[in-house]
């Protein structure tokens, strides 16, 4: 049974990984598996979903503790923590280390594991692995030699290998997952785990998905090949593109093997071409074999492509709406030779609550400036105020010029922009700074890079009002409108497919229904599509929960890829109404008598 704090909260993630490093979308390098001579401190980050979203702030109590995995653990640290949880936090992240400076001078060969312990229960637990080969093998490979590559089509289950069919060319309309198979050897006498990665990626090396397995190498096996085996895809055929493709295989973030692929309208068997791990180095990467004229996309198609993929989202009537008649007023400019950099801003702002898509039109608007030839790169850097401003006179500057650096040629996004400059700071807070800097950077770099500022409505005008700097420059407005409940349904029923599950008749009116009191209730806190999404997360949880306990003999296709009546009724229309109805109380005054 759960206790209060745990109802508080849904655990979704313990993760470890090596290297403070930041990858893309806030994540970090994720492994389970590390050569001693490569750690100095090992990190965990874990994650979980906050129920009261959109409701309440709360105060959360926590250890992270690690240990040695044996019959007689030993407990190397314990990391208390104290959070606020604030009710705009959707997933909550909490991060911690240990270790020491000097690399291969703390962490041992072994087995381990991290802990979450919440009110003296362990809420969550991952296990990882340290290997010890001596201190030149990570950085030589001298764990394993990848004998060969090869890729076959499969149910999301692998196929045994003896019913696989290995295709360089595979057709569109019936592929599911396309799987990779790596055989390989040990290079060594002592047992180790191996973890690879799966990385599949686009015909402009863009990162399209990814996959990992697992597996421990036996001690003196040197002459045995070892498979393993791994894909990435859909339960559902046909959700691949008609283009060129790769694979890349990664073992402790060293390249070992990469082969490329085709989606087209047939299937054509063979091996493709792997390219095998270098000594001491790693595999080159491997280039789709793209004919020379797609090998990169023209600039109207990258225009054309982003076009269709904003009038393609759900809602945003009013942003498709200016967003293509820019388009058309830019190309009139261009075609008639006007200096249209002179009658049009780079720059603008973008005001509305959490999750009605204020990033991803950014990121798609930044294309769209390169489709038109405005922007040379049309990247998408995301910032912060917690990204831009530091503690000290003039670090500020350095920090928010580095970025703005990094995002020329595309656009500087800034997430609660109205952070670095508003009532309730100090007249000496370095966001001023910040701001400075990104002005002069603009000025000093027009028509080379685009700066979108971001967040609630009534804040973005204090902001923007705060400096003449910014009111000047910044005069195009984009309002993301809140989504309408026939729009939310949709969202979710997009998610829903994702999940490659439906929710029956039942289900769906329970949802539809919810979701439109959430609507007709909802406040400046109002998630938008990260609501849906939790929900919909949510839904596919109860599922998966209520089909565990069953038999696997008696789980048929259908009840997999189905969500019904009691996988949605924890969201009750009724509990929005009773706290609405409980804060309309709470603000009910009598009048002071004047006896």
């Amino acid at each position: 049974m759960e206790n209060a704090m745990q109802s508080k909260f849904v655990v979704k993630d313990l993760k470890v990984y090596g290297s403070n490093e930041w990858m893309a979308d806030g994540t970090k390098k994720y492994r389970t598996v590390f050569d001693r001579y490569e750690l100095t401190y090992l990190y965990v980050e874990f994650s979980f979903i906050n129920k009261l979203f959109d409701e309440e702030d709360w105060e959360l109590n926590l250890t992270l503790e690690c240990f040695t995995k044996s019959s007689n653990p030993t407990k190397l640290c314990s990391r208390p923590q104290a959070r606020q949880v604030s009710k705009s936090e959707n997933i909550v992240y909490i991060r911690e280390s240990w270790g020491t400076p000097l690399a291969g001078d703390y962490w041992r060969t072994g087995d381990f594991t991290w802990n979450v312990v919440i009110d003296n229960v362990v809420v969550a637990e991952t296990v990882f692995h340290v290997e010890d080969l001596g201190p030149d093998a990570f950085a030589g490979n001298g764990y394993i030699a990848v004998e060969s590559m090869k890729l076959f089509e499969s149910e999301p289950t692998i196929k045994a290998e003896a019913e696989r069919k290995n295709y360089s060319i595979f057709k569109r309309d019936e592929t599911r997952y396309v799987c990779a198979e790596v055989k390989f050897k040990s290079k060594t006498e002592k047992g180790f785990y191996a973890e690879f990665f799966f990385h599949y990626l686009d015909n402009t090396g863009l990162f399209k998905g990814q996959s990992t397995e697992l597996l421990y190498v036996q001690p003196n096996t040197q002459d045995r090949t070892y498979v393993t085996s791994s894909g990435w895809g859909s339960a559902t055929p046909g959700l691949w593109a008609n283009n060129y493709y790769s694979v890349e295989v990664y073992f402790m973030e060293t390249l070992v093997a990469s082969q490329a692929f085709q989606m087209g309208d047939k299937w054509e068997e063979g091996n493709g071409t792997m390219l095998k791990c270098k000594p001491d180095t790693g595999a080159t990467r491997s280039t789709p074999a793209v004919p020379n004229d797609t090998a990169s996309p023209t600039p109207e198609a990258i225009l054309n492509e982003s076009l269709a993929e904003l009038n393609a989202m759900t809602g945003l009537a009013n942003i498709k709406n200016e967003v293509n008649e820019m388009v058309t007023l830019v190309k009139f400019y261009q075609e008639t030779g006007k200096d249209f950099l002179h009658k049009f801003s780079l720059h603008s702002v973008f005001t509305g609550n959490p999750g009605t898509g204020k990033t991803t039109v950014a990121r798609l608007l930044s294309r769209i400036y390169t489709g038109m030839g405005i922007l040379e790169k049309g990247h998408l850097v995301e910032v912060d105020r917690e990204t831009l401003v530091a503690g000290y006179i003039g670090q500020t500057a350095t920090k928010t010029k580095e970025k703005l650096d990094k995002a020329l040629g595309g656009i500087l996004f800034i997430d609660e922009a109205y952070s670095l400059a508003g009532k309730g700071l100090s007249e000496n807070d370095f966001g001023n700074e910040a701001i400075a800097t990104i002005l002069k950077y603009m000025e000093d770099n027009r028509g080379r890079i685009g700066v979108i500022v971001a967040g609630y409505p009534h804040n973005m005008k204090d902001f923007i009002d705060s400096n003449p700097g910014l009111h000047s420059r910044f005069d195009k407005y984009f309002q993301f409108m809140d989504y309408t409940p026939e729009e939310m349904w949709a969202i979710a029923t997009s998610l829903f497919t994702e999940e490659s599950v439906s929710p029956d008749e039942e289900a769906s009116a329970h949802l539809k229904n919810y979701l439109t009191c959430l609507f007709e209730n909802r406040d400046t806190n109002f998630g938008n599509a990260r609501t849906v999404r939790q929900i919909v997360a949510e839904c596919v949880k109860n599922q998966n929960l209520r089909l565990a306990v069953m038999r696997k003999e008696d789980r048929t296709p259908e009840m997999l890829s189905t969500v019904i009546l009691s996988d949605v009724k924890e969201f009750d229309s009724s509990d929005i109404e009773r706290r609405e109805a409980t804060q309309q109380r709470s603000q009910i005054g009598f009048r002071q008598s004047n006896k």
